[in-house]
């Protein structure tokens, strides 16, 4: 059978290029492609282009803050035009088409694109991702145009589809940490990090962590398994000798939480011959109480030339209250030691969690500014599947509304943090680290 894979495009105020790569795509693909199906990519935001469109009335209370320059410069869409993706179908000719329903707040763009092809084509639609995994039966009722919903890791929920339908023989289950996804679908050069191409991979699934505001445990469970290190290396030299990528952004919730692991797997990358001119990077954030000192010359050695740190908040009582692990003492001691390396430091905050202050966030800010990294402000967003979800105080038309459940809607006020204080800590962290840019140029 010919199956479609799309990633539909995307509305918001802002993207970043590196989180789009279509990873959960190529590994539903390594799963068809088991079963004897031919699968084709469609990437409506590969390469990334952009239209600016009017903001949506779900955040005109935003419009009076795009005035400022320090905050979004306006709404966009990002990804192709629905004549280009009909184009594109047709081209193919696919039997099937599933379709990517990763996050929440993007839901949306998965109900315009289901009712485009709908209405051009006819044939099964199935999607699949986090958000699936956490609404299948209330997106069924939403949008009945969608034939089926997948929930769970590929290998776990796509081989029953492909008996059922008729799509294809699976000798067995795949094991997912004997599994590549299939990079070879897409087009290496359309990735790019600057002028170098860049290919994410995950080493390891799951995150053993009870953060209350974290919802992975409804796509991979409380444990964290890795896969073994040589097929880790298989799949980067392949990528490197095939698709010219050299830098490896890994995508993984806690990527060096099995010390020994991640140790050995360091080693690795900087004996390997091939690999010397490469760059590592895990753009998803490092938890800071799973590094240590000597661990950071070995990610240098690797090829990591920057670091991002989930921080979180300086308030201990709120990290306990979240279940959240503490940084520990050596907190500052591995900042230095990763600035003595010349590892640029990117730490991220959360901005409006429930029971914090102003104060406090703008504690935890200065703290950071004071350390001399870059502070990445993450405003506090509705956690859907997480254990805080139903804990929230929300109101009924907000928690039905899935476009506010992103970071840029600042949809959660809290009587101590109003919106109005939200961006007034948002811009205020832009403007400091503007002026510290500017002093280190």
């Amino acid at each position: 059978m010919r199956v479609l894979l799309v990633q539909p495009p995307v509305e918001d105020f802002y993207t970043t290029a590196i989180r789009l790569y279509p990873l959960g795509l190529l590994y539903v693909a390594a799963v068809l492609e088991r079963a004897g199906c031919e699968v084709h990519i469609l990437d409506c935001l590969s390469p990334l282009r952009k239209k600016r469109i009017p903001v949506p009335a779900d955040f005109a209370y935003l419009q009076s803050f795009i005035e400022n320059p320090l905050f979004f410069r306006g709404y966009y869409r990002f990804g192709i035009g629905d004549e280009d993706i009909v184009g594109k179908i047709v081209d193919f000719a696919p039997e099937a088409i599933g379709i990517s329903s990763q996050f929440t707040a993007y839901y949306q763009s998965v109900v315009e694109i289901v009712r485009l092809i709908k209405k051009n084509f006819k044939m099964p639609i199935f999607i699949g991702g986090n958000h699936a995994t956490v609404f299948p039966l209330e997106i069924k009722r939403r949008i009945p145009e969608i034939d089926a919903v997948l929930c769970g890791p590929a290998e776990d929920s796509f081989p029953e589809y492909i008996d059922k339908h008729g799509m294809g023989i699976l000798p067995e289950k795949p094991d997912w940490v004997l599994m590549e996804p299939a990079h070879h679908l897409l087009e290496g050069s359309n990735y790019r990090i600057g002028k170098r191409t860049c290919v994410s991979m995950i080493a390891s699934r799951g995150c053993p962590f009870h953060c209350d505001f974290c919802s992975v445990h409804r796509m991979f469970g409380r444990g964290i398994c890795y896969r073994p290190i040589d097929g880790v290396l298989r799949e980067m030299r392949r990528n490197y000798a095939q698709k010219s990528a050299r830098i490896f952004n890994f995508e993984d919730d806690n990527l060096s939480f099995d010390k020994e692991w991640f140790a050995e797997f360091l080693a690795s990358v900087a004996a390997d011959p091939l690999l010397q001119d490469i760059e590592l990077t895990a753009m998803n954030g490092l938890c800071v109480n799973t590094l240590d000192e000597s661990i950071l010359p070995a990610m240098v050695r690797a090829g990591f030339r920057q670091l991002n740190l989930s921080f979180v908040t300086q308030s201990q009582n709120l990290k306990s209250d979240f279940h959240r692990p503490l940084d520990g003492p050596d907190f500052e001691r591995i900042i230095r030691a990763a600035q003595k390396l010349d590892l640029f430091l990117t730490v991220y905050v959360i901005l409006g969690l429930p029971g914090q202050s102003f104060e406090e966030a703008k504690d935890s800010i200065d703290y950071l500014l004071d350390l001399g990294v870059l502070v990445g402000p993450s405003i506090f967003y509705i956690p859907a599947a997480s254990p805080l979800y139903d804990k929230l105080a929300l109101e009924p038309d907000v928690k039905k509304n899935w476009n506010l459940y992103r970071s840029s809607a600042f949809a959660v006020e809290t009587d101590r943090l109003p919106r109005s204080r939200l961006v007034e800590l948002f811009l205020y962290v832009r403007r400091k680290n503007l002026e510290n840019r500017k002093k280190i140029g």
